[in-house]
């Protein structure tokens, strides 16, 4: 091989290697896109004005394919329904990591997105059109359907009163949506307190219990609707001391 042709190769094993590196590990949108109009975690909480209802809902609403909404990464996600390369947004509180995967059905496509976000975990289920940047990079996924549900039994093309018999009465039901969000204060489980204590040594008993006995467990829910039948569903999770 000549020098000028080792030197193409060369370059060529580069621009492979950034390609591949860019499909599996993502990358970031342009500053300030919030194309991504399904997300909940590009709302500011200031933006969010909706009744707080101090009560918790089934586990069962926060499981979908597979995947855990209360103890997942995007590493997991990949694992259970597929590689697929992420897209980051935003910056501080509405910082969000996105995981996109979409039906067979090119004709009438249906997305489940997973999100991280600062302090939030989210997922989002929608048949809706309405484009926006990085759609391109969503894979297909046997895994979603238009059948798809959590394990609670929400599902696209369900009505108001079917969504409300398993979520319960929403906080506000406004136009064409129903919004939800609950609040709980969790005891911290045994496992994680120990870790946690082992970090902090130098706080007393009480001063460590005040601080992490108990958790806020934070749950915004939103459900569209288009003649009564549900065409968009975002559930987000947030777990602080």
């Amino acid at each position: 091989m000549t020098k000028r042709h080792g030197i193409l190769a060369f370059g060529f094993l580069i621009l492979f290697l950034r390609t591949h590196w860019l499909e599996m590990h993502g990358q970031a949108a342009p500053a300030n896109d919030d194309s991504d109009w399904w997300s909940i975690t590009r709302l500011p909480d200031d933006e969010i004005h909706v009744k707080i209802q101090q009560r918790e809902i089934s586990n069962a609403n926060f499981r979908i394919a597979g995947v855990n909404l209360r103890d997942y990464s995007l590493q997991v996600i990949s694992k259970v329904l597929g590689a697929t390369p992420t897209t980051e947004r935003g910056d501080a509180s509405t910082g969000r990591e996105q995981a996109c995967y979409v039906s067979s059905d090119a004709a009438h496509p249906t997305y489940l997105i997973f999100e991280e976000g600062e302090v939030n975990s989210a997922f989002y289920l929608f048949s809706e059109t309405t484009s926006w940047n990085g759609r391109d990079r969503c894979v297909r996924s046997k895994r979603v359907s238009r059948s798809i549900m959590t394990e609670s039994g929400l599902c696209l093309g369900q009505t108001p009163e079917q969504v409300a018999k398993i979520l319960g009465k929403p906080s506000e039901r406004r136009g064409n949506a129903l919004y939800y969000l609950l609040h709980v204060k969790k005891k911290t489980p045994l496992d994680q307190l120990t870790k946690i204590r082992t970090q902090h040594p130098e706080l007393s008993d009480k001063e460590f219990y005040d601080d992490y006995g108990r958790y806020d467990f934070t749950v915004y829910i939103c459900a569209k609707f288009d003649h009564a039948a549900m065409i968009y569903l975002g559930i987000s999770v947030a777990e602080t001391s």
